[in-house]
């Protein structure tokens, strides 16, 4: 039997929290090199999924308070429909992830 399936681009949005700040001064308050502090976000079904103070939240991409990411990242594609994902992701948030 075949069947049809649809696929969904799948991107991870990566943020310095620092805006480069750790990086400058990680070596002298450290001693050693950070690159940054980071936070990320999934990019699916047209919305931008990240875990915060009040547990899984979305917005539109790149509409978070922190601007712009600092690098995309093409994680491929995902067959997982919408309805699906947003399903899982309520349960994770009934949970797991509050």
């Amino acid at each position: 039997m075949d069947q049809n399936y649809t696929s969904y681009p799948v991107k991870l949005f990566v943020y310095d929290l620092s805006n480069g700040m750790a990086r400058q001064l990680s070596p002298l308050m450290l001693g050693k090199q950070l690159d940054g502090i980071w936070h990320t976000a999934i990019v699916v079904h047209g919305e931008e999924f990240f875990y915060g103070g009040e547990g899984i939240a979305n917005c539109p991409p790149g509409g978070t308070s922190l601007g712009e990411p600092n690098s995309i990242i093409d994680l491929g594609i995902t067959e997982v429909t919408e309805e699906i994902f947003m399903e899982y992701l309520s349960s994770l948030g009934e949970s797991t992830y509050r």
